[in-house]
């Protein structure tokens, strides 16, 4: 698996409540077929797509209608308007995945199609929705990165992951949950 760079990672996760200039979206998906070992994966925004409609081509060729699949997704920006779609319309067909979603930061998430899209992602029985804490940004450091002494907590993570929390909560009207 390709990792990504600690500054990589650091300058794209890092959970500011304003993150100027920090336009591209990078995920990192963990897949497990039948409880099995997760195979580890990484994109990021490439012209014509963004990483997540990248990542489902991935997932179209690689799922199996016999298996049953567990996937998780970090990603440094919430789903956009554009993706939340393809994501919803992706578990349609598929209806042996579920997948977790953590998110370091909600994208633009004071507009009215991007708050719809979340709440659609939250409502789905087959997704879980969360805002990354100190625990998910070690593990996502942990399997995608792994250099280094390790994840370094940045000044005001935990405050940025409660703020971005509660902001998620009054979208969706429910607490974060989890697929698997």
């Amino acid at each position: 698996m390709k990792r990504i760079s600690d500054k990589v990672f650091n300058e794209h996760f890092e959970n500011l409540q304003y993150a100027t200039g920090r336009h591209d979206t990078w995920l990192c998906q963990s897949r497990s077929v039948n409880g099995g070992e997760a195979a580890l994966q990484v994109f990021k925004n490439e012209e014509p797509g963004h990483a997540e409609e990248i990542c489902l081509r991935g997932n179209e060729a690689a799922i199996k209608k016999a298996d049953q699949y567990e996937i998780t997704w970090y990603l440094s920006w919430s789903p956009c308007e554009r993706c939340v779609p393809q994501i919803i319309k992706f578990l349609g067909k598929h209806t042996n995945v579920k997948l977790n979603i953590f998110v370091s930061r909600l994208f633009r998430h004071q507009s009215s199609p991007h708050k719809q899209g979340l709440r659609a992602l939250s409502q789905h029985e087959r997704i879980g929705l969360k805002v990354m804490t100190l625990t998910d940004f070690q593990d996502c450091f942990d399997r995608f990165v792994g250099e280094g002494n390790g994840f370094q907590s940045w000044g005001d993570l935990a405050g940025n992951s409660a703020r971005y929390a509660a902001i998620l909560k009054e979208i969706t009207g429910a607490d974060p949950r989890l697929a698997f």
